[in-house]
């Protein structure tokens, strides 16, 4: 998948089922989230801004490397 160096939405992303189920995987639920909506239009630079620091880098690079590789 390109990730369009981070400028893809979060919204493209899980568009994509296979995709989707990566982020389901790394991060289970976070996609059933009241607020979840509302990231979407985010890009994905933006979410890995406001993500690290909160949740385990490993799972951020291994998410980003098997996404590329989609």
């Amino acid at each position: 998948m390109d990730l369009r160096n981070g400028a893809i939405s979060l919204g493209e992303i899980v568009r994509d089922p296979k995709a989707r189920a990566l982020v389901d995987r790394e991060f289970p639920g976070i996609l059933n989230h009241p607020f979840a909506r509302r990231f979407l239009g985010m890009s994905l630079s933006k979410a890995l801004g406001m993500a690290r620091g909160r949740v385990p880098e490993d799972s951020i690079q291994r998410l980003l490397a098997e996404l590329r590789e989609l």
